[in-house]
């Protein structure tokens, strides 16, 4: 039995994203906090939170990759529960991505199509 995806109505995404488990980490002048980010593409990502985030706030993120740490900006586009995983977290946009960390994330998502 196959399960829809109730946000399936209001679905906006238009490059697919790949189940990851990465950890990326919020940096502030006085604390680091660490996220779980679940889906990963090109143009966004989600991530697990147990509190919502503001809508339309911007967050700032560093994730390493193959040794190598990228920065992340990203607009919060939605707070809800994934249905299958049942994480709770946000919907995250890329903005201001420069070309550098866009190519190491296409190189890592082409990796991983390769493997699955």
């Amino acid at each position: 039995m196959s399960r829809k995806n109730p946000r399936s109505k209001r679905e906006r995404r238009k490059n697919s994203r790949s189940d990851v488990q990465l950890w990326a980490v919020e940096k502030d002048d006085n604390s680091k906090s660490f996220h779980l980010l679940t889906n990963l593409s090109i143009t966004g990502f989600f991530i697990s939170k147990k509190l919502p985030l503001p809508i339309g706030s911007i967050i700032d993120l560093e994730l390493e990759l193959d040794g190598e740490k990228l920065p992340l900006r990203g607009k919060i586009i939605d707070n809800y529960e994934n249905p299958i995983t049942k994480h709770s977290g946000a919907g995250v946009h890329f903005v201001d991505m420069d070309e550098r960390v866009k190519n190491k994330i296409e190189k890592y998502l082409k990796s991983l199509e390769k493997t699955n």
